[in-house]
């Protein structure tokens, strides 16, 4: 049985009315699947790509268009051109990288590994969202299944478009985190592979976190041929942009620029006035003794959650000994959504919230949750840790049991 022969069977077998996943050996799919991309040297797609965090309504669009150039060159990455708005946001010319910015264009003199694109794309949900790597390699597609440990299929029609839908689950995060309350946390990813031509039609990726979805999702065009001819500098040529950018050559080896550090022990905490949930100020210079504990934390951020019960028990031990527990938040913006989110979790300590992230920019955060322990008259920070972690209280305890007089 051929594979056209075979997948007109599985869609017409009577899995379509149901479109219930089948699990079924996905294998001949994904030979199917590299080799039509492998052979497509140049060529054009567009994608359009939406992104919605799990805490928040909207959801991010983006569209660009993608073209690409295998056959001249010979590193693991084709030659391509990102184009957004009219405009070039990535280019590859197959020794620089350009990574245009406003009024600006900076390049690197080798092409950086994919450790390295990840960091230089890492917070600008725009570029991420409008590169598919798969579709660029030269030495492989790189299309697998090998770190999803269920796989399923399912067809469907859309669209006039028959499809075959691959749903693979990763459950290692749900192992990593074991009994969590307030339900689990979920990531799959599905691929909508159009048949008979064997081209992605949409890639979805989606995660549970808790009681809310977030998900990625890029819709593509079929991949078109370009014109006869057609060669990189036709549709980025870094001579002509020179009228509209400056090229400034960045260095893979330099640590990233900050505006401003992270704040560490000895440093002293920046004061704060900020709103609670009861739309009372809270300010650091009313406080009067003890010591302060911030924990900086929004509602789509899992690890900020799996903090919350260990920072509710150092809550509720010191307390009443001197700790001043607060929790800053500067994205969710529902007051009695957050109210009612915080008590289904039985937090009680108190969330001051901070739209403008005035007290995030001072302290130089890097990601969140971030935990800081200061006393309250001088000011002075007595720790700070990043990040969740299963001895995260073991380790704050200590330092409120020795300053807390």
């Amino acid at each position: 049985m051929t594979m056209k022969t075979f997948w007109t069977f599985l869609f017409f077998s009577g899995i379509t009315a149901a479109c219930s996943a089948q699990t079924v050996d996905g294998t001949p799919l994904i030979h199917a699947l590299n080799e039509r991309m492998a052979a497509q040297k140049n060529g054009m797609f567009t994608i359009d790509a939406r992104f919605k965090f799990a805490d928040g309504e909207d959801t991010i669009a983006h569209q660009g268009t993608c073209y690409f150039f295998r056959e001249s060159n010979p590193d693991s990455f084709a030659q391509f051109v990102v184009v957004s708005d009219d405009r070039p946001v990535l280019a590859f010319d197959g020794k620089t990288f350009f990574n245009p910015g406003p009024g600006k264009n900076t390049g690197s003199p080798t092409w950086p590994n994919r450790k390295e694109v990840r960091r230089m794309l890492r917070g600008n949900v725009m570029k991420s969202n409008l590169i598919y790597q798969p579709f660029l390699r030269v030495d492989r597609p790189n299309f697998n299944s090998g770190s999803f440990e269920n796989v399923q299929f399912s067809t469907l029609q859309e669209n006039g478009l028959n499809m075959v839908r691959l749903i693979m689950r990763d459950t290692s995060i749900e192992e990593a985190l074991g009994d969590v309350e307030n339900n689990k946390i979920y990531f799959d990813v599905q691929y909508d592979i159009a048949l008979p031509d064997y081209y992605f039609v949409r890639r979805t990726e989606s995660v549970w976190l808790f009681d809310g979805w977030q998900y990625d999702r890029k819709l593509f065009s079929p991949i078109a041929p370009l014109p006869e001819g057609a060669k990189f500098s036709d549709y980025f040529d870094p001579e002509k942009l020179a009228d509209h950018y400056t090229f400034e050559q960045l260095d893979m080896n330099a640590p990233l620029k900050r505006e401003k550090e992270l704040i560490k022990t000895g440093d002293q905490l920046p004061d704060f006035a900020l709103t609670d949930l009861q739309g009372k100020t809270i300010a650091l210079n009313e406080l009067n003794d003890g010591l302060i504990l911030l924990d900086f934390w929004y509602k789509g951020c899992f690890p900020c959650q799996l903090a919350m019960p260990k920072i509710e028990n150092l809550h509720q031990k010191y307390a009443a000994k001197g700790l001043h527990v607060f929790g800053v938040n500067p994205f969710d913006k529902n007051n009695e959504q957050i109210k009612d989110w915080l008590k289904t979790r039985n937090v009680t300590y108190n969330t001051v919230f901070d739209p403008e992230k005035q007290l995030p920019s001072a302290v130089g955060i890097q990601g969140y949750p971030l935990l800081i322990i200061a006393d309250v008259k001088t000011k002075a920070v007595l720790y700070v840790h990043t990040g969740f972690s299963e001895e995260m209280e073991a380790e704050l305890e200590p330092v409120i049991v020795e300053n807390l007089r």
